[in-house]
């Protein structure tokens, strides 16, 4: 009987998501629509070939109907001698799993029989649970096979690397090189992947389960350790190849079993939930498009009620006299401070249209999903017409998929305006698909910070920036103005940008932020949170080259940055460190002081800029670096002389770059003497360090310090002082 068994079970689950034989091919077009029976077209003098057959094989439920009782005495057989040795044999692992899928195959099909009886099978598959797989879920040989899931993960960094070529891809099983973890002997996977499907494919069936049968999984020591493991890890499973598959099945069970159970801890696999949605590969979009719609906007998973008490706490610890300083303020002039608890609860209450709204972007994966329904989990297979894969190896949602709406909205702003039609308003259906996804990307970073991780900050930001370029006045609206100032603020004090980093879809990140700052200068009004977002590339940190964009090819828009300097996302201090040494920059930077482009009362930030940067330039920090002719000082320091081996072209170039430099100080210097702006003239020469609670946003030198006194009376400048 087990041999008969161990055949019928093989080949009645060849078609599951745990066989690993399944040949895998790419598949039609995705624009595609429903399969045809004919391909290609024949030519005209041949005759018409017989249309392919769609009506099902002649198998009925008949035929597998007497199989499940013989199959569950050889599941009974195999747990009860698994109960009472922790060590199993791989071959009889092999049968029970075979077993196991015959039976959760068969359960999912036969609730949709005509003489399906809903109380006798619920009595059954009860009887089945108590007796046969609660106990077993707290054996020996379940704590030893859960014992070695952090072991055979595929979420770990990949040791070998792929030699496929691109139009030939692999399954990374080739001979030589490293095996998927998940495949490896002592896998278990090949156990639990099974039997967490056979669970779930009873709680389906039967809401009153016994719940030791899920927390006996769920609530282990090693299981909780390994899913923290899987929501934090940075690595792509993906990397493995196809074959990682059969662990984010497992974790998609997991998932699922989670939301059965009150005791799990839900927030922990929504954040599981989170990370298989950027890892699942094509083929699966069954298991992503049901994540999606079942689990991913659930606010049970989410538990938004405890985020929103932690942040209450929070917010009130945040608390401070008042300072009298006046708040942040949009150009339509409504309050962007905000407290992060209302943000969270009105996301709570917008779960349902949120939901709605990325339900309808995934409208193609629905069409993908079903196919994958029929190929992965049950349905007729007969239906398909073909089961080649598209993208074989590619995961099936990007890892940006919260921003995608984005994205979509700008294109259809940009192809809009390449056909003529220039948009002078946004709709209210743009205005609710932006507040909805940055409500979302909000929710995101408050309950998994990891995203991050997986989203560099500059994709962030790149995305944002469609949101302010897809329309004129999206800006102005008091909902999406609400969510960007806190999503940019957030991202701001969570990472470090990156803008030189490869951005997908950015092929020039200079040529995206010059658009935004084109944008700014056409519709901000001066708008206090869109100057913050066009101010943030400006830091030091990042390239002079988007620096320069500002100050040499739009210097307009530098009186319209009037934010309040105790109100930018990130600290004044990297604005000005390190300094400035860029010697075409430290001119402009004058010319708009001189220009009066930058002024302390109306524009603070872009005014301390240009005087620190140029006082630190002319006249350095004390009387150790003071600039002199005979040192070519220009605010430079000579770290290449100190080096034991400095080529001879390598000194050359130095030293003409420092007398460049030394020419325009002293440029400068004389531009700045026969400036009648006395009061510029103060700021530079008794300029002292910066401060946000100074009227001017800087201190300044009682007097004009001595070490600069002697320099300028030195070189023939004491009209200056």
């Amino acid at each position: 009987m087990l041999r008969i068994s161990f055949i019928v079970c093989v080949s009645f689950s060849s078609s599951t998501e745990t066989d690993i034989n399944r040949p895998v091919a790419a598949a039609p077009p995705p624009d595609a629509a429903a399969p045809s029976p004919v391909a290609v077209a024949p030519p005209p003098d041949a005759a018409a070939p017989p249309p392919v057959a769609t009506a099902p094989p002649p198998v009925d439920w008949s035929h597998v109907n007497g199989l499940l009782q013989p199959i569950e005495s050889c599941l009974k057989l195999l747990l009860g001698k698994w109960m009472q040795t922790p060590d199993v044999e791989e071959a009889e692992v092999q049968l029970g799993v075979g077993c196991m899928n015959f039976i959760a195959t068969y359960y999912a099909a036969f609730k949709s029989q005509s003489h399906f009886r809903a109380v006798d099978c619920l009595e059954h598959i009860e009887s089945l649970c108590n007796r046969l797989l609660v106990p077993f879920s707290s054996s020996a040989a379940m704590q030893k096979t859960l014992g070695r899931l952090a072991q055979y993960t595929a979420f770990r960094e990949s040791s070998c690397t792929s030699h496929a070529v691109p139009s030939l891809p692999s399954l990374h099983c080739s001979r030589g090189r490293t095996l998927c973890p998940v495949i490896k002997t002592g896998t278990p996977f090949l156990l639990l992947t099974a039997y967490t499907r056979l669970v779930h494919s009873f709680c389906c069936l039967h809401r009153g389960l016994d719940e030791r049968l899920l927390t006996g999984i769920l609530n282990h020591a090693a299981v909780t350790s390994y899913v923290q493991t899987i929501s934090k890890s940075v690595h792509q499973a993906s990397a493995w190849g196809w074959f990682a598959r059969h662990e984010t099945h497992c974790l998609y069970d997991m998932v699922k079993l989670s939301a059965c159970t009150p005791s799990s801890d839900a927030r922990l696999y929504h954040q599981v939930a989170l990370r298989l949605l950027m890892c699942m590969l094509t083929g699966d979009e069954f298991f992503v498009y049901d994540l999606l719609s079942t689990t991913v906007f659930s606010p049970a998973a989410l538990r938004l009620s405890q985020l929103e008490t932690d942040a209450i706490s929070s917010d009130v610890a945040d608390l401070r006299l008042s300072d009298g300083a006046a708040k942040l303020s949009g150009a339509a002039l409504f309050d962007l401070e905000v407290p992060s608890s209302r943000l969270l609860r009105l996301a709570a209450d917008s779960l349902p249209s949120i939901r709605a709204t990325y339900m309808t972007a995934a409208a193609q994966l629905a069409l993908l999903a079903e196919k994958s329904r029929v190929l992965t989990k049950s349905g007729a297979p007969h239906t398909v017409s073909g089961f080649m894969l598209r993208r074989p190896l590619q995961p099936v949602l990007p890892n940006d998929w919260p921003l995608s709406p984005l994205v979509d909205l700008y294109h259809k702003s940009l192809s809009a305006e390449q056909r003529g039609f220039f948009v002078e308003e946004v709709t209210p259906a743009a205005v609710h698909v932006v507040s909805v996804c940055l409500r979302w990307l909000y929710v995101l970073l408050e309950c998994w910070p990891q995203l991050l991780l997986f989203v560099s900050p500059a994709t962030v930001y790149s995305r944002l920036a469609c949101a302010l370029l897809a329309g004129p006045d999206l800006f102005l609206d008091a909902t999406v103005a609400l969510h960007f100032k806190a999503v940019v603020w957030r991202l701001c004090c969570s990472a470090t940008l990156d803008f030189t980093e490869s951005i997908p879809g950015i092929a020039s990140f200079p040529d995206l932020y010059l658009q935004v700052i084109e944008q700014f200068k056409a519709v901000s009004f001066g708008d206090a949170l869109f100057c913050c977002f066009v101010l943030i590339p400006l830091q030091q940190q990042h390239a002079v080259q988007l620096r320069k964009m500002l100050w040499a090819e739009h210097s307009e828009a530098l009186r319209s940055l009037s934010v309040p300097l105790n109100k930018l996302p990130v600290s004044v201090s990297r604005f000005l460190e390190p300094p400035e040494r860029d010697v075409e920059l430290l001119t402009l930077y004058f010319r708009a002081l001189i220009g009066r482009f930058v002024r302390s009362q109306s524009s603070p930030l872009t005014y301390l800029i240009a005087v620190h940067h140029v006082s630190r330039f002319l006249f350095g920090e004390g009387e150790t670096e003071v600039m002199s002719e005979a040192e070519g000082r220009a605010g430079v320091t000579r770290e290449a002389e100190g080096r034991a081996e400095v080529t001879k072209e390598a000194e050359g170039l130095a030293e003409v770059k420092r007398r460049h430099e030394t020419d325009v100080a002293w440029k400068i210097l004389n531009q700045l003497s026969q400036l009648k702006d006395k009061t510029l003239v103060a700021h530079l020469l008794r300029y002292k360090r910066p401060s946000v609670v100074e009227p001017l946003g800087f201190e300044l030198h009682a007097e004009v310090p001595q070490h600069i006194t002697t320099l300028l009376q030195s070189h023939g400048l004491p009209s200056l002082i």
